[in-house]
């Protein structure tokens, strides 16, 4: 049998208090692990003017299903699908949003001929489906007035704030430039 020197001996002691007094401390601390708190959901304001863009772009499509004898109403919806994708590339900075995408929000865009989204028609109440022009012509007004609304209440101390900004101011532009010729073109 080897002997066992006291060195060893009083090396091993120790190693065996340390390992036990870890363990000790390991069964009586509780331990707390971090929960994940959810993002905060994207700003209202954008996920507001993306609805109206989708709602917008939905009558555009029913317009031309309608009237495709108007070539200027292709260009126009081509316009609205663009503020569509700028607002999602937009909305991608906010974590909140990548999260809401992923669970409720159908990422397709409406293509010529499809049916709205259910409970929306698409066009604004009180108007008449008889004249699919008026009606995107007082829509295109409406999302103008409310982006514009939008565009001049965002906070300037925002993290984005430069660029929403400019991307809602331009969008409202837009789309009144789309009520003006609308207005005056197609009727």
């Amino acid at each position: 049998m080897a002997d066992i020197t006291r060195r060893t001996l009083l090396h091993r002691a120790l190693l065996a208090a340390a390992l036990g007094g870890g363990a000790l401390l390991g069964v009586t601390r509780p331990v707390r692990h971090k929960r994940a708190s959810p993002p905060p959901p994207p700003p209202v304001a954008l996920t507001a003017t993306l609805a109206r863009q989708r709602q917008l772009l939905a009558s555009y499509d029913r317009a031309l299903a309608l009237q495709r004898a108007h070539p200027g109403l292709a260009g126009l919806r081509a316009d609205v699908a663009a503020h569509g994708t700028a607002l999602r590339e937009v909305l991608q900075r906010y974590p909140g949003w990548r999260l809401a995408v992923t669970a409720s929000v159908p990422r397709t865009t409406a293509s010529p001929g499809s049916t709205p989204p259910p409970g929306s028609t698409g066009s604004p109440p009180g108007s008449t489906p008889a004249d699919p022009i008026a009606a995107l012509a007082t829509m295109s007004t409406a999302a103008a007035h409310a982006t514009s609304a939008a565009c001049l209440a965002w906070p300037a101390t925002e993290a984005n704030a430069a660029e929403v900004v400019a991307l809602l101011g331009s969008i409202a532009a837009c789309l009144a430039s789309h009520a003006e010729v609308l207005g005056v073109t197609f009727r």
